[in-house]
């Protein structure tokens, strides 16, 4: 006698919904046989190998009406099916290794936060060495804003520390993609200080780039001030967003 199975059997052995069973048979990529008298699904042996050809593809990303069509198509056609899916899914391998390149960028942001707030004022190299004038309404810019945020970067002097400028940092040959009138700083040499400068997202946007600044000029003479994104974040009940400034010292 041959062995036959029903619904709930098979749903419990290859841990699959019967709704999703009952879907597959619905798009014609399963054909159980009813029961005469029960009219219940019966799922033979061979069933069995069926569905696991069906899980054998869907893991690999087919629909539903490609795994349909999987056995009539010659060996040729099937050759032409799994090179486009594995385009497909190095493209997608590519999407994630750039989202993990993100998110590794912004878990850095958060280390090299705390490692400012807990060593302030360390000499150290800056890290640009060209910024260019960065408008929000410049589509170009801001594309390349939301791929790196820490591209963001503001200028000041000391001397002058209203008149801000918006900037983008990018490679030092920027000056063969960008006109020279964009570029608002380059590096010229000298010594930086670098330390944690918050900004509250309030009215005005009050920031503690002033007391920085005069601490360090107990000791030093001070010239530009680079400040770069790292990420915006909630502390003490505030919402701040959060730079890590070199302060050009002589």
């Amino acid at each position: 006698m041959a062995l036959e199975f029903q619904i709930g059997e098979i749903s419990h052995f290859f841990d699959i919904p019967a709704s999703t069973l009952r879907y597959w048979e619905e798009m014609q990529v399963l054909s159980p046989n009813k029961g005469e008298t029960s009219h219940y699904r019966e799922y033979a042996v061979e069933d069995l190998m069926t569905i696991s050809d069906v899980i054998f593809y869907k893991n690999l990303g087919f629909q539903l009406k490609q795994i349909r069509e999987m056995k009539s198509n010659t060996p040729k056609q099937q050759a032409n099916l799994f090179e486009q899916k594995l385009s497909e899914l190095e493209q997608e391998q590519e999407l994630l290794r750039l989202r993990m390149k993100k998110l590794q960028r912004h878990i850095e942001a958060v280390k090299t936060l705390e490692k400012l707030r807990q060593t302030p004022y360390q000499e150290t190299e800056i890290d640009t060495e060209c910024i260019v004038s960065f408008e929000l309404i410049e589509q170009e810019k801001l594309l390349q804003y939301i791929e790196d945020p820490y591209l963001y970067s503001r200028v000041q002097h000391t001397d002058t520390l209203q008149q801000e400028q918006r900037g983008l940092t990018v490679l030092p040959d920027a000056s063969n993609v960008f006109d020279e009138s964009h570029i608002i700083w380059r590096k010229h040499g000298g010594r930086y200080m670098t330390f944690l400068m918050k900004e509250e997202v309030a009215e005005n946007y009050p920031n503690d780039l002033q007391k920085h600044i005069e601490y360090l000029q107990q000791y030093h003479k001070t010239g530009d001030v680079i400040s770069r994104f790292l990420l915006c974040a909630q502390e003490d009940g505030k919402v701040y967003d959060f730079y890590k400034t070199f302060v050009e010292i002589c």
